[in-house]
């Protein structure tokens, strides 16, 4: 028994390094088409990240949820929204850590505040609604689907409408991308754009289906698992892809990949309500939840003041609006465990 279980351990650990082998050499093809896109045709570096990339890499957290509401997991569906949305912020941290000296906000254009500010209000939406079906017995719907999620993906309808009309007023030159095949066609840009999708989608899936798996066997609590565990694996295409991008420095690609995950991440709330048959989504999922969203708006609090002041005070060389995401972050990470979210 114990020799069987010791095989199913090592198949899982082997399926999960080499799916996220598979996003990583994926996630890092899919930042040089996307810069190629955003320079051929003229969208711009911002506009490319929050919307292509970012649709790209968060479609393994739509599998994943809309799968965990499938077969009545709630918790997992909504947990690894919030989390992954915390995990994406964090990921700015990191990559201040690796751009080189100066805080990183510093290289970023400060129309990114839009969207970090959709993505704070869809987030505080959902977090309204957890509270709501907390607090009373208000179970208000349309066609089978709550209110919360009809809300949330009307805000984002509207939300990137202003976006794309923000971003088309207000282009700006591009830094030169020192390692920028510029002699690629488009066409073959965005076919080579599409494979690296598909291959994050499919090695995604596998990632947070064998992470699942071993979080399962290895006792964590499904909760824990929905926050954290799958919540990181799912994650991974937006940090390679971040990571991707600031190695050809489009440094708006990896911003706006981070926060336009963010705002894609909170639709997979409706794909979620579709698939889940238990009532409202929102009314099943754990109030602790509510807890991983509150630290993802205070994240994106802090990203937006570091965008909107650009400060260019450092602490060995990283900015201290990125030291207190990463501190803060680092702080939840352990409440939720210490919780058992």
């Amino acid at each position: 028994m114990v020799n069987k279980e010791e095989t199913e351990l090592s198949s899982l650990w082997l399926v999960f390094f080499l799916s996220a082998l598979a996003i990583i050499l994926a996630g890092t093809k899919l930042s040089d088409y996307g810069d190629i896109i955003a320079t051929k045709t003229g969208l711009g570096q911002a506009l490319v990240g929050s919307i292509l990339v970012a649709g790209a890499t968060s479609l393994p957290e739509v599998v994943t949820s809309g799968t965990a509401s499938a077969i009545g997991a709630p918790n997992i569906a909504v947990g690894n929204v919030f989390g992954s949305n915390t995990f994406n912020l964090a990921i700015l941290a990191i990559a201040d850590l690796i751009h080189g000296t100066g805080p990183f906000m510093l290289r970023v254009h400060s129309k990114h505040i839009l969207s970090a500010l959709l993505g704070i209000l869809l987030s505080a939406f959902a977090t309204l609604f957890i509270l709501v079906h907390y607090l009373s017995d208000l179970q208000v719907g349309l066609f089978g689907i709550g209110i919360g999620p009809i809300i949330i993906f009307i805000t984002y309808l509207i939300g990137a409408r202003l976006i794309f009309r923000y971003e088309s007023k207000n282009q700006i030159e591009d830094e030169e991308e020192e390692l920028l095949d510029l002699k690629m066609s488009l066409n073959k840009a965005i076919i080579g754009f599409a494979i690296s999708a598909v291959i994050i989608v499919i090695a995604g899936i596998k990632l947070s289906s064998s992470a699942d798996k071993l979080a399962t066997l290895t006792g964590l609590k499904a909760s824990f698992m929905g926050t954290i565990l799958v919540a990181a694996a799912t994650s991974l295409p937006e940090l390679v892809a971040t990571i991707s991008a600031i190695r050809i420095n489009a440094y708006d690609i990896a911003v706006g990949n981070v926060f336009g995950s963010n705002i894609f991440n909170m639709v997979i709330i409706l794909a979620a309500e579709l698939f889940y048959r238990g009532g409202p989504v929102l009314a099943a999922a754990s109030l602790s939840h509510a807890f991983t969203a509150v630290l993802g708006l205070i994240l994106s609090g802090i990203a937006v003041i570091g965008l909107f002041y650009r400060s260019e005070k450092t602490f060995l060389t990283i900015g201290w609006d990125t030291i207190s995401i990463a501190t803060i972050y680092l702080f939840g990470a352990y409440v939720m465990f210490r919780l058992g979210i």
